[in-house]
């Protein structure tokens, strides 16, 4: 079930702010508002990382994951169903707990079954699944929009996800108890993780990654806009940058076992910060839509190097207490980027958020060459 769950999980993420330039426009919402809003789908991370861990421990990532699937139905439906910026405030702190509850249990729970020398591979392969999601549920979006509207798109997506949750429920009563023996320890997080060195390097290059990227995808309709394209352009765009991240998952998960891990992250991140700029100053659609291909494969080719890094920086019984940790982190970017390059936007323009999140990669290398120093040193 994990596969399917995280097919879902990313790709209701992936949507539900591509819904946002309509919900905006209708509701008047300035781009600071929409930072906010893209804010809160990470929030819930900071508050339910660490009890996502210990809750999967205790009775099982299925049946915590349904949840999950829940409140992206709610929040979906609401969200149609809106009829002012409460509403919508309301629907994008249901998918945000939704988004904190999944990550922590299903990438710990990855790790530990494929904890050897091709770990980067499967890490790869399964963060590659949430990209496939994204393309059959966020890519198609503006074109559901566009034979429906933004309203009716929202509801049909609850619906889909209520079934989903049903699905889950089911599957989870047929099963009568979770095969996962609990000890007391299990039911901690050790927090002991922040002392170690090597692991606080690579949560810190994760952390910096994060918020480097994470507020790409919803402020580029906005700068597609900015140039004044024709908005069906967003979802030629949106399915080109999932195909890269699927890519960029898989090619970088099997490289991250083959190349050394902190030498292939910086490059990336180098990557990163070259096409960051040349589409901040972009004058065509044929460079944009080249640009969507790079951005979505190196942006998302650092997750299974970041997540390889983490896994790799602690032992075998401590995976769900790192990446719980690394959830938490990655969540508090996730959450002050968006707000803070919404009102960097709205003060010095669209553009200037492209660069500012290039200069972010380039600082995420910094934990990077400690790591490779201290390494060299010992």
């Amino acid at each position: 079930m994990l596969p399917i769950l995280h097919f879902f999980n990313d790709g209701y993420l992936a949507a539900m702010p591509l819904l946002l330039p309509y919900a905006s426009e209708e509701f008047g919402l300035s781009l600071g508002i929409v930072g906010f809003l893209g804010s809160l789908l990470s929030f819930s991370g900071i508050i339910l990382a660490l009890p996502a861990g210990v809750a999967a421990m205790r009775v099982g990532a299925v049946r915590l994951l349904s949840i999950a699937v829940l409140c992206y139905s709610l929040g979906f439906l609401l969200l149609g169903c809106s009829n002012g910026l409460i509403a919508v405030l309301i629907s994008f702190i249901l998918g945000s707990m939704a988004f904190g509850i999944f990550h922590p249990i299903a990438f710990s729970a990855v790790a530990k079954s494929a904890y050897s020398t091709d770990l980067g591979k499967h890490i790869g392969i399964f963060a590659a699944t949430g990209d496939i999601g994204k393309i059959a549920f966020a890519a198609v979006v503006p074109f559901i929009v566009g034979f429906t509207s933004w309203r009716i798109t929202s509801i049909l997506y609850g619906i889909v996800a209520f079934l989903l949750f049903i699905i889950c429920g089911l599957f989870s009563m047929r099963k009568k108890k979770e095969s996962i023996a609990v000890t007391p320890e299990r039911k901690k997080i050790d927090l002991s993780l922040f002392a170690d060195k090597r692991f606080f390097l690579a949560n810190a290059s994760s952390f910096i990654d994060s918020f480097a990227n994470a507020s790409l995808f919803m402020f580029v309709p906005f700068l597609i806009a900015f140039r004044g394209w024709n908005a069906s352009f967003i979802g030629i765009f949106t399915s080109l940058f999932f195909i890269g991240n699927l890519l960029g998952k898989v090619i970088m998960g099997s490289l991250t076992d083959k190349i050394r891990k902190e030498h292939l992250f910086i490059y990336c991140e180098l990557c990163i910060f070259i096409s960051l700029a040349i589409l901040a100053l972009a004058p065509s659609i044929a460079v944009v839509s080249a640009l969507a291909i790079i951005l979505g494969f190196f942006t998302k080719g650092t997750v299974p190097i970041t997540s390889t890094m983490i896994a790799e920086s602690t032992s075998k019984d401590k995976l769900e207490s790192a990446y719980s940790i690394n959830s938490l982190s990655t969540s508090i970017a996730n959450t002050a980027a968006p707000a803070f390059f919404g009102v960097l936007a709205d003060f010095h323009g669209i553009q200037t958020i492209f660069f500012a999140c290039g200069i972010a990669a380039l600082c995420s290398t910094i934990p990077a060459v400690m790591i490779i120093k201290g390494q060299k040193t010992n």
